[in-house]
């Protein structure tokens, strides 16, 4: 029974530790962050680790969304057999790899018949149209909007291309404030995204060709090498 409420009490931390950690706003964050100094350890050994690396909220650059900076061990992971190999051959399998994934990714965004790219652009966007359908759009000057959405509201600037609830900043995508703003305005909410979700970016990302290394009785060496 001990351990059970061990385990409960551990799962509840580390809920509020996801949820603080992808929060958009710093007033988001505290809420869920003042629930995990209720364990004193835990907090202090997060703010000693920098909140502004494992935080959302206080990072000063964008995540995109991406919230993982452990691309080492992703790539380890992907060539844990291939790691066994001598150096030469270990080479020769990334590279291998790197043309099946360019290969594949290069002949998805050809394929792709949407603006943005469908999982990180086009489908939410479209939830969040969804969701704006629903809200109230109150003009408050030729700039600023407020937004009432039911929960905590948000209000858009388009001087400077914010709003409150800085899902607009951090991922660079139009949140269900601005996509709201826009359906008022009647104007195209794809004109707000940023290009890199676009599929002419992700064709260009992927339009180049990566050559296998050729067999070494093949190599033009030069003398001097």
């Amino acid at each position: 029974m001990k351990r059970t409420c061990k385990l409960k009490k551990r799962d509840h931390i580390l809920m509020h530790f996801e949820k603080a950690a992808k929060s958009y706003s710093i007033a988001e964050f505290d809420c869920h962050f003042c629930k995990i100094k209720r364990k004193e350890h835990v907090a202090q050994y997060l703010e000693e680790a920098g909140l502004h690396k494992w935080s959302r909220a206080h990072m000063h650059g964008r995540r995109y969304n991406v919230m993982t900076t452990n691309i080492a061990e992703s790539i380890n992971s992907v060539l844990r057999f291939a790691r066994m190999l001598p150096v030469v051959h270990l080479i020769g399998e990334i590279v291998n790899l790197l043309v099946k994934w360019f290969t594949e990714r290069r002949e998805l965004a050809l394929n792709c018949t949407t603006t943005l790219c469908p999982n990180f652009g086009e489908k939410k966007l479209r939830n969040r149209l969804e969701d704006a359908a629903r809200m109230n759009v109150v003009k408050v000057n030729n700039a600023q909007y407020n937004i009432l959405d039911g929960d905590m509201d948000g209000l858009v600037d388009l001087t400077n291309n914010s709003c409150s609830c800085r899902k607009f900043q951090l991922e660079q995508l139009p949140c269900k404030h601005v996509v709201a703003v826009c359906r008022f305005l009647k104007v195209s909410v794809y004109a707000k995204a940023s290009r890199y979700y676009t599929r002419k970016t992700w064709i260009d990302a992927y339009s180049d060709s990566i050559y296998p290394v050729q067999p070494h009785g093949m190599w033009d060496t030069p003398e001097d090498v």
